[in-house]
């Protein structure tokens, strides 16, 4: 089947943002203020509690790093719940549709420990697969070990590309979702893992095109980020439409 190049996705997404920015870009500040917020409520005092840890033995413990990442996976879980609520904002407006600040909260009202099983598949190779880096730490009772660093850098980097793959193989499961929330979570995720057959490269130079859009984000202070986040996003549901041959 032929695809449509990622220039002609990336043009149709800012066709179909046209005239939709004011509901785009304000419910992607308010996907923002409630991911920072939940962050800060819960990591403030918790960093806290780590650098005094730090502090007693020279570096955090094993327990306390542990931790630490399930910590990180709970705020990631709530946070792509919010995400997978602006993603269908940004699907009602390539329907042709009017979405309102309150579809932020659609998962919440379907079916949500289905996004929640997605989201937790992925965060659980990636921490099963970083997990051995956890195990060989650089810096031992403040000495630094050149071998364990090394050792330590390909370990992080072996776990993180395959868990990257894992992401890139799901990354359609929440779209998938969003079309049919009373499908199968299983079905989802396999219906996923089958449309990227072929498409992982592509869908990875997807993302790559907007490495530029990064420095924008950047010397605008972060205000840029109101629009380049609706024309990733706008642009990943455009990748979908064309993997289904509706582009």
């Amino acid at each position: 089947m032929n695809r449509t190049s990622i220039s002609d996705l990336k043009a149709k997404a800012k066709d179909q943002l046209l005239g939709n920015y004011g509901i785009a870009a304000g419910s992607f500040a308010l996907l923002f203020v409630l991911v920072y917020t939940i962050m800060m409520i819960v990591m403030i005092p918790y960093t806290g509690a780590i650098a005094a840890s730090a502090v007693r033995t020279g570096q955090p413990g094993l327990l306390t790093q542990l931790l630490s990442q399930l910590i990180g996976m709970a705020i990631g879980a709530l946070t792509v719940t919010f995400s997978v609520g602006y993603i269908y904002i940004l699907y009602r407006i390539s329907k042709g549709e009017k979405p309102v600040l309150s579809d932020l909260f659609f998962v919440f009202k379907n079916h949500p420990d289905k996004v929640l099983i997605i989201c937790i598949v992925m965060m659980a190779a990636q921490f099963i697969l970083l997990l051995p880096t956890t195990l060989v730490m650089p810096i031992r009772q403040g000495r630094f070990e050149a071998k364990a660093f090394l050792l330590y850098i390909v370990l992080y980097l072996t776990g993180f590309v395959i868990s990257f793959i894992i992401d890139i193989m799901l990354s359609m499961s929440y779209l998938i979702y969003i079309e049919d929330p009373d499908k199968p979570v299983i079905a989802m995720m396999k219906e996923s893992i089958v449309m990227m057959r072929g498409n992982k490269f592509r869908y990875f130079y997807m993302l790559l095109s907007f490495i530029g859009y990064a420095f924008l984000v950047i010397l605008s202070l972060g205000i840029a980020i109101l629009w380049v986040g609706p024309y990733q996003s706008m642009t990943m549901i455009e990748f979908y439409y064309d993997l289904k041959g509706e582009a």
